[in-house]
C-alpha cells in the first residue's frame, strides 16, 4: 500500500463512497443510498484503489467481498471521519451562532407514535439556534444505535440496545403492544376463552430482527424459529400474510384491527412495552448543540404528559414476554427474570415486556 502524503477533498469523496459500499455490502445497494451510478461509483472505487496502491474488495458476478487490506482502510476511514466531525462539533461549540448541521437518527415506527413529539422539540430547538440545519433519517434499531456508537449520528431516537454499553440514554415515553395474527393465521378463529399461551408459544414468532437478542429462544431453535421482519413495515408484511405471530404496537395495529385484518392474542395476559429513549454516543456528549437538542426532546414529552411510563408488572426480563398463569408469572420464552428497577431512565431499567 503506498504512502498517502497528503489528503485532499477528492480522497474524502472516494472514502465516503467506499465506507458507504462496505456498510451496505453491496454496490447495488450504496448507488441507491449515494444516489450515483454503477459506473460512477466502480470509478471512484478504481481511482481511491490506485491513490492507495492496493485492491480493496472484490465486486462482480461472485459478489462483494471486502478483503484485508479493504477493512484496514475502512476502519481508518472511519476514525478519520469520527476526527473530523470532533473537530466540527468543537468549533461550533465556540460560536453557536455560526450554521451547523445536527445529525438526527429516528428508529422506524417512532415518529408516527402518538406519543411522540419530536417535531415539538425540534421547534423549540430552532428558536433557539435558528442558523442550525437538521440532517434526519429513520432507519432500522440496530443500524441507529451502530451510528450512534461511531459518531455518525449525533442524536438517536429509538429503543434500548445493551448491546452498546457506552451509550447514554434519556427516556422520553413509553411504546405499548400485544401479540397479535392476521386473519390468515390459524389462531385468528380461535376463541378467546379456548386460546390458552401453550398454544402462542408453539406457533412461528417473527421478529423485527434488531429486538431478537431479547427473544433467543423463541427465535433461535426449534419450529418457534419464524421470519425475521427488519423493521417495524416488513415484520407487520409476515404477519398478515398468516406464517407468524408478532407483537405489533398498538398506533400500528389500530386501523388493521378496524379493518378485521389483525387479532390481538390473549392482550390480558401479553404485551410488550419498550422505552422510547433519546441516544448519544461517547463521542457527542460533549456537543453542546446536541445535549440541547436532547434537553429539548426530553422538555416537550414531559410538559405534555408524555413521559409517564405506562403500567410495568410485578417482574420484568429483557429476553422475554412475562405472562400470568393461574395467578403465577412465569416467562413466554426462556429467559432470566429481574426485579424490577426505577422507569425513569430507560438505561437504568431496559426494555420491559410483562402482563397486562
Amino acid at each position: 500500500m503506498s504512502n498517502i502524503s497528503q489528503i485532499y477533498d477528492v480522497d474524502l469523496k472516494l472514502l465516503r463512497c467506499f465506507c458507504t459500499i462496505v456498510e451496505e455490502k453491496s454496490f447495488t445497494a450504496a448507488q441507491a443510498v449515494l444516489n450515483l451510478s454503477q459506473s460512477t461509483l466502480s470509478e471512484n472505487l478504481k481511482s481511491l484503489e490506485i491513490r492507495l496502491g492496493t485492491r480493496l474488495c472484490r465486486r462482480g458476478p461472485k459478489g462483494f467481498k471486502l478483503f484485508r487490506e479493504g477493512e484496514a482502510v475502512y476502519q481508518a476511514a472511519k476514525e478519520l471521519f469520527a476526527s473530523v466531525e470532533t473537530f466540527k462539533q468543537k468549533a461550533s461549540n465556540i460560536n453557536q451562532s455560526t450554521a451547523y448541521e445536527l445529525s438526527i437518527g429516528i428508529q422506524d415506527g417512532i415518529v408516527e407514535n402518538p406519543s411522540a413529539r419530536i417535531h415539538d422539540a425540534i421547534r423549540r430547538f430552532s428558536e433557539y439556534y435558528p442558523n442550525v440545519r437538521f440532517r434526519m433519517e429513520v432507519m432500522l434499531g440496530f443500524q441507529l444505535t451502530g451510528r450512534v456508537a461511531d459518531g455518525i449520528v449525533h442524536v438517536g431516537i429509538g429503543l434500548v440496545n445493551d448491546q452498546f454499553p457506552q451509550l447514554t440514554y434519556e427516556h422520553l415515553f413509553d411504546e405499548q403492544g400485544y401479540m397479535f395474527c392476521s386473519d390468515r393465521h390459524p389462531l385468528f378463529a380461535v376463541p378467546d376463552d379456548e386460546l390458552t399461551i401453550g398454544d402462542i408459544e408453539s406457533a412461528a414468532y417473527c421478529n423485527r430482527g434488531h429486538l431478537e437478542y431479547y427473544h433467543p429462544e423463541r427465535t433461535r431453535h426449534g419450529i418457534t424459529c419464524g421470519d425475521i421482519g427488519l423493521g417495524i413495515q416488513s415484520q407487520l408484511a409476515l404477519i398478515l400474510s398468516g406464517r407468524n405471530i408478532g407483537y405489533v404496537l398498538d398506533h400500528t395495529a389500530e386501523p388493521l384491527i378496524a379493518a378485521g385484518s389483525l387479532r390481538a392474542l390473549r392482550p390480558d395476559l401479553v404485551r410488550i412495552v419498550n422505552p422510547v429513549t433519546a441516544m448519544m454516543g461517547p463521542g457527542v456528549v460533549d456537543f453542546k448543540l446536541a445535549r440541547r437538542f436532547v434537553d429539548c426532546l426530553i422538555d416537550v414529552h414531559m410538559e405534555l404528559g408524555q413521559g409517564r411510563v405506562l403500567p410495568r408488572p410485578a417482574f420484568a426480563t429483557s429476553c422475554g414476554t412475562l405472562v400470568e398463569r393461574d395467578g403465577v408469572c412465569s416467562v413466554l420464552a426462556s429467559a432470566r427474570v429481574a426485579a424490577p428497577e426505577s422507569p425513569k431512565r430507560a438505561h437504568a431499567a431496559g426494555p420491559a415486556y410483562g402482563a397486562a
